[in-house]
Order: C-alpha cells, then sequence, then structure tokens
C-alpha cells in the first residue's frame, strides 16, 4: 500500500508537518557534520615547529635565536623541524657560543630531536599534533586519526541502515545521538593517541545517520509535492551548519575546547525521546498497523482533518491487500545486478563514479590545511561554495540533462585540480581560487551522482543497488585522507591524484544512457534494455539530444525534485540507504 494515498488524507504538508520540521528535522541536521569537519582543525599541524633546545626558556632567547641553533634545511630554506646537532646545548648556551653552531668546522652531526619539539602557537592555541607531538617520524598519525573515523563512518553506513529498518528510525536514531554525545566528550577526554583514535572510530560510526534518519524521517511525512523544496532545505541546513563550524573553529583555537563546543548541541537531543515520533511509514512496513494509525490520527488532528468514522477499517482493508502482495511476489538481491550484461556494465561504471566522487569531494575538504593560506578562512570558504551548487543544479540538470552535467563537472573539476598544482607555490591567491572552482564543481557533480543512480537500476533492485554504490563510495572517502597525506612530502600530488580520478570518472559516464525526462525501468527486463542501444555517437553527445528514448516519457517533474530523487526509493518502501558522506 502506498503511504502517500494517507498523506494526501490527512494533510501533506500541514501544521504537523510544519511544526515538526521547524522544531525537530532541522535542529537535527544542523550539527550533522560536526564531528566529521572539525577533526581537520583539532589534527592540524602548526605551520612552523623545531627542535625543543633545554634551558632555551630559561636564557630568555626568542624564536629566531632558537632556530640559529639548529640546522639548516636545503629543501625548505629554514631552519631544520626534525633535527638538532648532537652537541651539549646547556654548554653552548652557558658559554654564549650557539651562534656559531651552524658555521663550525668541521660540521657537527645531525640529530633526530631529542627533547621533543616546540610550536607556534599563532594559529592553534593547542591541537591534537601539539599535545602529542605527532611530528616528522609521528606525522602520519594525524592522518591515521582520519582514516580510522573513516573506517567508522563506513561501517556505521552498514549497522546503523540496518538498525533504522529493524529497530526503527527513532531508536536508532536516539542511539546514535547518545554514542555521538559520549564518542565526542570522551575524545576531549583522551589521554593518549591511541584512546582518542577508538574514540574517533565509535564517532565515525553515527556521523552520517545522525543527519541522514532525520532527513528520512521528515521525507517519509511529507507528501511527494512538497519533498523537493522540504529536502533541498534539510540539505542546506547542513551545509549551513559546516558553514558555522568554520566561525565556532575559528573562534576556539584549543583542540579540547573545540571538541566540547561541537558536543555540546548533541545534548539537546534528549529532549526527542519526547517529541520525536516513529515513522509511520516505517511503522507500516513492520506490519504495525495498529501504531501506525496512532500516528496518522495525530497527524489528522493538528492538520485540522476530520476522518470518518470508518476510515481506519477502510485503509486497513487496502493495507491487507497490499501486505498479502508483497508476499507473493518475487525476492531480488544484490547479485541481479550482475546476472545480465547491460545491467552489470551500468552497475560497474556508476559504482566507479560514485566512488570517484566521494574520494575527490572528501579529499579536497581534508587538502583546505595544505592550500598555503588561512585555513579557517579556505575552509569557510569551502563551505560556502556548496550553495550555489543547489542553484546550478536546480537550472541545468533537467534542461541538459543528468549525464551531461555530471560528465562535465567532474571533467572540469578534476582539470582545474590538476591546473592547481601548476601554480606556483608562492602565489596562494591563485590556487585558492582554483581549489574552490574545482570544489563547486565536484561539488555539483556529488549530488548529481546518487540521482544516476538511483534512476540507473530497475525499481525491484534499486534498493540493493542503491546500497552497493554507497557501500563502495564510502570506501572513496576512507582513501581520501591517505591520498592527502602525500601534500605533506609532495604538496601537489594529492591535487593530481584527485583531477585524475576525477576525470575518469566522469569520462566513463559518457557510456551510462541519459536518464532525465525518460521512463525509468520497472523490472530487470526493462533495466537490461535501458540505455542497450546506444551507439558511439550517442556517447560523445551532451545535453538531451543524446537520450535514446525507450517506453513512454514520465511526465515532466518540478525542477528541485531531481535532488530528492537520490532516497525516492528510501522514501517509497520504507527502508534506510545511507546516501550521503
Amino acid at each position: 500500500m502506498d503511504f502517500d494515498v494517507i498523506l494526501g488524507d490527512v494533510g501533506e504538508f500541514g501544521r504537523y508537518q510544519k511544526l515538526l520540521l521547524v522544531f525537530v528535522i532541522l535542529p537535527a541536521c544542523l550539527p550533522g557534520g560536526f564531528h566529521g569537519f572539525s577533526q581537520i582543525f583539532s589534527v592540524a599541524t602548526p605551520e612552523d615547529y623545531w627542535c625543543r633546545i633545554p634551558n632555551a626558556d630559561i636564557y630568555n632567547l626568542s624564536t629566531g635565536e632558537v632556530h640559529q641553533m639548529l640546522p639548516f634545511d636545503n629543501v625548505t630554506k629554514q631552519h631544520s623541524r626534525c633535527k638538532m646537532y648532537d652537541v651539549n646545548y646547556a654548554k653552548a648556551l652557558l658559554y654564549k657560543n650557539y651562534t656559531e653552531l651552524r658555521g663550525h668546522t668541521p660540521p657537527f652531526s645531525e640529530v633526530s630531536c631529542k627533547h621533543g619539539w616546540d610550536f607556534n602557537h599563532t594559529a592553534y592555541q593547542s591541537t591534537v599534533v601539539t599535545e602529542w607531538e605527532l611530528v616528522c617520524e609521528w606525522d602520519f598519525l594525524p592522518t591515521l586519526s582520519l582514516f580510522i573515523h573513516a573506517i567508522g563512518t563506513f561501517c556505521g553506513s552498514l549497522i546503523f541502515g540496518y538498525l533504522a529498518d529493524h529497530l526503527g528510525r527513532k531508536k536508532t536514531f536516539l542511539f546514535a545521538a547518545m554514542i555521538q554525545w559520549g564518542s565526542g566528550l570522551a575524545t576531549a577526554a583522551s589521554p593518549g593517541f591511541l584512546v582518542f583514535c577508538i574514540f574517533r572510530f565509535l564517532n565515525g560510526l553515527t556521523g552520517v545517520p545522525m543527519w541522514i534518519i532525520p532527513l528520512i524521517m521528515g521525507l517519509e511525512l511529507i507528501g511527494p509535492s512538497k519533498r523537493a523544496p522540504v529536502g533541498t532545505t534539510i540539505s542546506l541546513f547542513y551545509t549551513l551548519g559546516v558553514v558555522g563550524l568554520a566561525g565556532i573553529a575559528y573562534g576556539i583555537r584549543n583542540w579540547i575546547h573545540l571538541q566540547l563546543a561541537v558536543t555540546l548541541p548533541f545534548t539537546f537531543f534528549v529532549v526527542y525521546w519526547w517529541i520525536l515520533p516513529e515513522s509511520p511509514r516505517w511503522l507500516m512496513s513492520q506490519g504495525r498497523f495498529d501504531d501506525m494509525m496512532k500516528v496518522v490520527k495525530k497527524i489528522a488532528k493538528v492538520n485540522g482533518v476530520h476522518l470518518n468514522a470508518d476510515y481506519e477499517e477502510v485503509i486497513f482493508t487496502k493495507y491487507k491487500m497490499a501486505r498479502s502482495a508483497e508476499i507473493s511476489a518475487r525476492r531480488y538481491n544484490l547479485f541481479d545486478l550482475f546476472r545480465t550484461p547491460n545491467i552489470r556494465k551500468k552497475t560497474c561504471l556508476i559504482v566507479f563514479n560514485s566512488f570517484s566522487n566521494y574520494a575527490v569531494y572528501n579529499g579536497l575538504n581534508f587538502f583546505v590545511p595544505h592550500l598555503g593560506t588561512d585555513e579557517h578562512l579556505s575552509f569557510l570558504l569551502a563551505a560556502v561554495v556548496e550553495l550555489p551548487a543547489y542553484a546550478v543544479l536546480y537550472l541545468t540538470l533537467n534542461r541538459f540533462g543528468r549525464r551531461s552535467v555530471l560528465m562535465s563537472a567532474m571533467v572540469l573539476g578534476g582539470s582545474i585540480c590538476i591546473a592547481t598544482a601548476l601554480v606556483p607555490a608562492d602565489q596562494p591567491i591563485i590556487t585558492t581560487v582554483l581549489f574552490l572552482v574545482s570544489k563547486f564543481c565536484i561539488t555539483c557533480s556529488f549530488f548529481v551522482t546518487d540521482l544516476v543512480a538511483s534512476e540507473l537500476f530497475p525499481t525491484v533492485v534499486r534498493g540493493a543497488g542503491a546500497s552497493l554504490t554507497q557501500t563502495v563510495s564510502t570506501i572513496g572517502l576512507c582513501i581520501s585522507p591517505l591520498i592527502t597525506h602525500f601534500a605533506k612530502h609532495f604538496l601537489y600530488l594529492p591535487m593530481i591524484i584527485f583531477g585524475v580520478l576525477a576525470i575518469v570518472g566522469g569520462a566513463v559516464t559518457m557510456v551510462l544512457p541519459e536518464t532525465a525526462n525518460q521512463h525509468l525501468p520497472e523490472t530487470l527486463e526493462e533495466g537490461e534494455e535501458f540505455g542497450r542501444e546506444m551507439r558511439w555517437r550517442d556517447c560523445l553527445r551532451l545535453g538531451q539530444a543524446g537520450r535514446r528514448r525507450i517506453g513512454p516519457p514520465l511526465v515532466k517533474s518540478r525542477d528541485g525534485d531531481m535532488l530528492l530523487r537520490p532516497i525516492a526509493h528510501a522514501v517509497g518502501n520504507g527502508k534506510v540507504v545511507i546516501t550521503k558522506v
């Protein structure tokens, strides 16, 4: 039974849904990216650091004088950050001949820092790096913590998708909020790096469910005609939360205080136990008809809709008929995506495209500290530049088609990534501008790839296809901090890798059929035929002209619906598929 029919009776977007959206759903999505992106600042490495010289503070030496006591690095053209002379510095300070250390003949031998490091605290009062001195031979550990958090996200997208389908949206969300809140506080109290990583993994488990489940719940309570603007508003609030994080991180330069600040909003979610309803669509999918009707009657009451006395009986009759039809229907699974050649080809291509998008999109976020400009300003601009993407997609997706926009955005964004690597290191402004343009392009493709995936897969395997796509895509999230780590040794190598990955990922979409305004496949047979007759000249065409229509055309949807199509299958069948990272 289609729950949208019931929503049409009690109100698709009445007073109940508006109150729920304003006071429950939007506040839940606003801090959704806090923990994931705040780690960029928590594990940031200060711009300058050097070997600690014993007793340098006693002699009131300036930073410049301390640098003179260290070896000269011919690569960076400044003092060495990881080496010191193998001399008695206390004696050199006592006799005040420390300025002669560099020019000594023969040169003194060099050793790794014996007494730890001192840091330039201009940009950061304290970070994980300065707390546990994770530099030089230990400089891979901050990246490792990002990787561990991403692994947690990968595991969480599987675990919490399952829990949301079996325990319910409400219980799963509150369970995720409890873990997010507890792991956030525990992270701030970590006594060492190992414990820090453990809590970052636990925090990563719940990062995506904390905003995607409220998004799904909100859309499951809203009728089809209002899902596009509501879904776009929810996504905008998530992005605005990331923009707000830049301001929080700018004002709080101590990583422990920052961790507490981004955890504090999750304390509010304790009240959701009393105000957050269970999804009636999920209740219906679980056979809990009486519980579903309680929520339906409450929606009708708040919306001022009077239901007939026999309304529940009529709905129950339709419900039983629909359940009987579902039981007798054939069950499909993941393997059906690989049984026939055309569906198999499209599955492999869109999975690779989505993997590329996730790796590049998240990799660019992790690359922000390496731009050479103010990290907080760069992060703010990288977040703000996502906002125009909504408008561009609104204007172009139906006009030029999904395939053209996806391919153009990825190829252009990838090319600009590579161009960024060609800019001289002493031109940070040009580098930042090119970086922001590439981030804008990849943000556009990031939205479109899930849309294309949801439209390419036949209805009977759409859930399985979306799950496969998102699982593999999250692997892209996991490897993105590892690629970014190369910047510590070869500054722009990550941008080249991301550029190549984006160009290849965009190029493979040429082989995919256009889905805009098409009759989308319902069965496996229709899915196998969809795009099967594409020729090479069709692959080279851009825009709607490159489409080969099969079946009757759909009634053209309102612009903006395409932004929500990736989650349409989740709203329609009561299943949760984690669709964003």
